[in-house]
């Protein structure tokens, strides 16, 4: 079964949306790429425990899948390199995610306000969902 829910996602004559995640993302985004038309351009990473746990996106060709224990999530973004613009995408355990979102703004000059995060676990934790 593909992933399902609802998804809204900026839309325009901007730059690629990138989407960046880890596993437990993978829903999430599976909802925003389908609400994507089809030629919205689009890049990210998206991190799987293995290379079988990788869902059934729409266009998922047009992301990087990263395995754990190899290139980690922010080194992932830092290779894709995103030129600031558009929206970026962010969701994950809640240290990566703040990783991942520092990483855009600091390092590579992302507007704070045009990447979106969403923590969806961090451990020992409850109620990020």
């Amino acid at each position: 079964m593909p992933p399902q829910g609802s998804a809204r996602t900026r839309c325009g004559a901007s730059p690629p949306s990138p989407a960046r995640g880890s596993s437990s993302a993978s829903v999430a985004f599976g909802a925003m790429l389908e609400a994507l038309p089809a030629e919205a351009r689009i890049s990210g990473c998206v991190e799987t425990e293995t290379a079988a746990d990788r869902l059934p996106l729409r266009h998922s060709d047009r992301l990087d899948w990263l395995t754990r224990g190899g290139s980690s999530l922010p080194d992932g973004v830092r290779r894709l390199a995103p030129e600031p613009g558009g929206v970026a995408y962010v969701a994950g355990e809640a240290r990566t995610v703040q990783s991942v979102r520092q990483l855009l703004v600091r390092e590579l000059g992302w507007d704070r306000r045009s990447v979106l995060t969403k923590p969806f676990w961090a451990p020992g934790k409850r109620g990020l969902e």
